[in-house]
């Protein structure tokens, strides 16, 4: 096997979850020179049984993926590198949201390599209701105080990344695509091309992440795609079955989160919402 390292670059998405981190990494992953590997944590559990009861492994294929199917070597070269080698692609994109996987997958990556951190924003008022959504016995405090150490966890592992550290907010992403992603390109190291506008039918091997941004590329692949389907939750199932191939900003806390959720989230997180709000 030729020695020469094929991955050139890992770009690490983090912020909170429900903040479009799926989303930004499938539309990077339609760029024929990035791998998106989802939240690449879950590779570390390949074959084992998630909490919906279903095998972890590649959200789109089944056991034959060509990324995911074979076992990870247990020596050799580094995740990024297997992936880039399977893959084809010198860029990988890792959205996995805990620091401690992040340290120390850095650590065993060699000097050359870039290491590029996106912290993804969104206002928490909208993580929150989407959270409230998915989870509806869950209390607004929790949910409210979570988000916040999430993203001061970001910021403080964005204050001492030893790369480059890009801004990118979800609602920028969702009214202004274009612009966002010609930027971001332009910054990772690679032209941006027009599909990545429209990841829907771009053929991508991610693990875990939003099943429903993931449902509607499982939507619109299903007429030449023979793998599995994405579940929802029946909280989510009305929007998402419904939902064009298309990225839409998602403005539904603003109708659906109560008053008293709104007044426990400005009272908990209001001060560190604020470089976010939108």
């Amino acid at each position: 096997m030729n020695s020469e390292r094929r991955n050139k670059t890992v770009i690490f998405i983090m912020g909170a979850g429900h903040s479009g981190t799926t989303l930004l990494g499938l539309m990077l992953g339609a760029h024929p020179a990035v791998c998106f590997a989802g939240e690449a944590w879950n590779s570390t559990r390949l074959g084992t049984t998630d909490a919906q009861g279903r095998t972890v492994g590649c959200n789109f294929c089944t056991d034959a993926c060509p990324v995911w199917g074979d076992p990870l070597p247990s020596t050799g070269p580094d995740l990024y590198e297997v992936l880039a080698r399977r893959c084809g692609r010198p860029f990988v994109v890792d959205s996995t949201k805990a620091v401690g996987w992040i340290d120390q997958q850095t650590a065993l990556l060699p000097g050359a390599v870039h290491r590029h951190l996106v912290v993804l924003a969104r206002d928490g008022r909208a993580v929150v209701n989407s959270l409230l959504r998915k989870y509806p016995d869950a209390r607004p405090a929790e949910l409210a105080a979570e988000w916040v150490a999430q993203m001061r966890r970001t910021e403080d592992l964005a204050a001492r990344w030893p790369g480059i550290v890009s801004r990118v907010h979800y609602e920028d992403v969702a009214t202004h695509p274009e612009d966002v992603l010609s930027r971001l390109s332009a910054t990772l190291g690679f032209s941006f091309l027009p599909a990545m506008l429209d990841p829907w039918l771009s053929v991508q091997h991610p693990l875990g992440g939003n099943a429903g941004t993931q449902y509607i590329v499982a939507r619109e692949r299903a007429a030449r795609a023979t793998g599995r389907p994405v579940n929802l939750k029946r909280t989510e199932r009305a929007y998402y079955l419904g939902h064009p191939p298309a990225i839409v900003l998602d403005l539904r806390w603003r109708e659906e989160m109560s008053e008293s959720a709104l007044r426990v989230f400005d009272a908990i997180a209001g001060e560190t919402n604020a470089p976010y709000a939108r």
